[in-house]
């Protein structure tokens, strides 16, 4: 029996339905989700990052920062800094380690869930950024959802029209007043095309199909980073991921 301290990752590429999920099983474990999520630490960039609407805002005693709750659940890790803020992945690591401790401090299960594979990595392998790994802290079960890939696309084109729907295009706008088109954040799928559009180099109608694309070539990226993790447990269906959650928890 493991001595660390038992974290959940849920994982997947975008459009694959981790939040759904990891809703589910945050759900019946009394757990709180942090985001390993690079684009949703940005404040302002809701739609185009496809962030989780949360019904009320929370903080707790000896906490850092603000959560969302999501359906009854904590969220951590959104919204943290402004779009012309730097955030690294040693940033990430630093902040989901003490949310962590306080999570398991309330007596709670703490979710790693998202879609950066280096967010995650840096976690689960207490990975030191000078070509070193220490000594693990935790004891992860890894669980990423299989998704068929023409699925997964139809997922996606899907998801930028009901982001296009919603109001995309205002939200780039009004970014784009404040911020320009340079700053780091300003360059993530959906802002980068769509600000090509509003500086007058595409169309509408092609801004918005490169977005479904690099979507599409970005989703096959973190579906590469994370096939080669021979850790993850790859499931089908929520289910199944609840068994293997209360299993590896009883433990």
């Amino acid at each position: 029996m493991s001595t660390l301290s038992k974290i959940i990752v849920v994982l997947g590429p975008t459009a694959s339905g981790k939040t759904g999920l990891s809703l589910e099983i945050a759900r019946e474990i009394g757990g709180e989700v942090i985001s390993a999520d690079s684009r949703t630490i940005y404040r302002g960039m809701d739609i185009g990052t496809a962030k989780v609407e949360g019904d009320q805002v929370v903080r707790y005693a000896g906490s850092q920062d603000e959560g969302l709750v999501v359906e009854g659940v904590a969220h951590w890790g959104i919204d943290l800094i402004n779009p012309d803020e730097d955030f690294t992945v040693v940033d990430f690591k630093e902040y989901a380690e003490h949310k962590i401790d306080e999570i398991r401090a309330r007596g709670h299960v703490p979710m790693i869930v998202g879609g950066t594979g280096l967010y995650i990595r840096s976690l689960v392998e207490n990975f030191g950024f000078d070509q070193s790994m220490g000594e693990r802290k935790y004891d992860a079960l890894q669980i990423g959802l299989k998704v068929e890939r023409e699925k997964l696309y139809e997922r996606i084109d899907a998801r930028v029209d009901k982001m296009m729907d919603h109001g995309l295009l205002d939200e780039v706008r009004a970014l784009k007043e404040v911020y320009g088109c340079d700053v780091k954040s300003m360059t993530g799928i959906g802002y980068r095309q769509l600000c090509e559009y509003l500086e007058g180099d595409t169309t509408l109608k092609e801004a918005v199909r490169v977005i479904k694309r690099d979507s599409r070539h970005y989703a096959k990226r973190q579906m590469t980073w994370f096939a080669r993790d021979e850790d993850v447990v790859w499931i089908e269906d929520g289910d199944e991921a609840l068994k293997l959650v209360q299993k590896f928890l009883s433990n």
